[in-house]
């Protein structure tokens, strides 16, 4: 039973994920819609009559996009505030809020400078909910199932992804003659998980480690009585209960709530791996392949019109499926295992997506199958392994005092390389055609490299327990495999010294 309220706990706090990932799934058939594209200029009826691009299509739909995403940035910024002076609860709701009336502006639009704010809010509110759900989750889970309850927030991401791709799909194909109708209902409907959100925020209880950490010990106590489904009276709450409050009282003899914290010895570490891991992250092409469908559909030699909606909607099928698998093998391979696989898997998956579209120029659409096949094998190996468990890991790593902080350094790190790729992604494919995946296809095999030579493994060890993995001072990481995942052994060698 504990268990079961732990789950729709983090089920509904991470209707947030849905959110950011029905947000991903519209916009990338938003801007498709010729009336949207007529009404912002990005595109035009030429002399025969018919709807084409503009020149600057491709600046104006990076700016579409790039929008949300620094408006993302400012969000994750706040957040390692607001998650703090609010609670972690209070952001959620702020974030749902805030998401609500983002939508609205974006509904109502009728100039460019309009819709730039509207997707703008909406970004700050995703952005801070990226962040929060998962550090809420991560304070309210059991250390055995904590990694696969943080991944539910990637399932619910990908949900939202396929529920856009067949709702839109169904606007797309009833809605040709209703104008600017279809588009506006499109992102209109962004706004009922908004809701849905908002209302169940106010099921959920606040973080025990955030009630305990401003000395509201009584109702931490219950709190985590209710997720553990046991008595308050109970040996096991009592004992969870004291390792969290010795742990904030250790850390606060050890340093200060600030910012100049995470640039002290055994701190400065894990704010450089998070970092580098969400700019691993956005830098697989994930967001390239959900943004820019249409033009992969065409790249493939296949018609748009007549492709692009069993394409989206089977690509959003197999990136939800996918995540079902890093969901059960997270608490069983670890972290790092699914990291390197993941890595590897994405490269190899990309590599065959390049050549073999090259070969389907010469050689027909057998080879266009299997450059769909590379697609949709690139889909499962991100959305089981870089997908959530990045976010899994960013979210354990740091200490109560800073964590809020600390998380918010690598969730900057995400949005803001997301906010690049946006803007120059478009160039990079005009440019480079189909040898741009080539560039992803090459951090996938990066990223594999870096997790095997510097991410420790964090599967089984309590919140608390971060400080013993990851040390008292700035160095890197040599790994050595024993046994289970969990059971890494763990090196510090101080750079400044060999």
């Amino acid at each position: 039973m504990g268990n079961l309220y732990n789950y729709l706990v983090a089920f509904s706090a991470a209707m947030g994920g849905l959110l950011f990932g029905y947000e991903i799934g519209v916009i990338g058939q938003v801007l498709t819609m010729d009336s949207f594209g007529l009404l912002f200029k990005i595109k035009y009826i030429n002399g025969s009559g018919s709807v084409v691009t503009t020149p600057d299509t491709d600046n104006w739909t990076g700016w579409i996009t790039f929008m949300f995403l620094i408006g993302c940035v400012f969000g994750a910024i706040s957040v390692s505030y607001l998650a703090d002076f609010l609670g972690r609860k209070r952001s959620i709701i702020l974030g749902s809020l805030t998401f609500l009336v983002g939508v609205t502006v974006q509904v109502v639009a009728s100039t460019i400078a309009v819709l730039y704010t509207g997707r703008f809010i909406s970004g700050f509110a995703i952005g801070l909910l990226s962040m929060v759900v998962p550090l809420f989750i991560s304070e309210t889970a059991p250390t055995e199932i904590r990694g696969r309850m943080i991944a539910v927030q990637q399932l619910m991401i990908t949900i939202g992804i396929l529920l856009a791709a067949i709702i839109n799909s169904i606007i797309i194909k009833v809605g040709t003659a209703t104008g600017n109708f279809e588009w506006r209902l499109g992102l209109a409907l962004q706004g009922i998980p908004g809701i849905v959100l908002f209302l169940l925020t106010f099921f959920i209880p606040y973080s025990p480690r955030w009630l305990a950490n401003n000395g509201r010990d009584d109702e931490a106590i219950a709190v985590l009585a209710k997720l553990r489904s046991e008595p308050v009276d109970s040996a096991a709450i009592r004992t969870e209960y004291d390792d969290i409050k010795a742990s904030i009282e250790m850390e606060r003899q050890v340093g200060t709530a600030d910012w100049s914290e995470l640039v002290k010895p055994g701190m400065l570490n894990r704010v450089v791996l998070v970092v580098l891991l969400q700019f691993f992250q956005q830098w697989t092409g994930i967001n390239v392949i959900l943004y820019y469908q249409d033009r992969l559909v065409a790249s493939m030699g296949f018609d748009p019109s007549a492709a692009q909606i069993p394409f989206n909607i089977a690509i959003n099928t197999f990136n939800m499926l996918g995540t079902f698998p890093g969901m059960y093998l997270i608490e069983r391979l670890g972290r790092r295992k699914l990291l390197i696989v993941g890595g590897l898997g994405m490269a190899t998956a990309l590599y065959i997506t390049c050549f073999s579209l090259v070969l389907s120029q010469a050689h027909g659409k057998g080879f266009a199958w299997v450059a769909i096949c590379g697609v949709f094998l690139f889909e499962l190996s991100f959305a089981s392994t870089w997908g959530p468990v990045v976010w899994v890991y960013q979210s354990e790593m740091f200490p109560l005092r800073v964590r809020s902080k600390g998380t918010g350094c690598g969730t900057i790190s995400n949005w803001s390389n997301g906010a690049i790729i946006s803007k120059v992604s478009p160039f990079i494919s005009t440019s480079m055609g189909f040898y741009q995946y080539l560039v992803y296809g090459t951090f996938g095999f990066l990223m594999a490299a870096f997790t095997y030579l510097v991410v420790p493994e964090t599967m089984g060890k309590s919140l608390e327990a971060m400080d013993n993995l990851f040390g008292a001072d700035n160095s890197m990481f040599r790994h050595r495999g024993e046994g289970k995942a969990a059971s890494y052994d763990v090196e510090f060698a101080i750079t400044e010294n060999q």
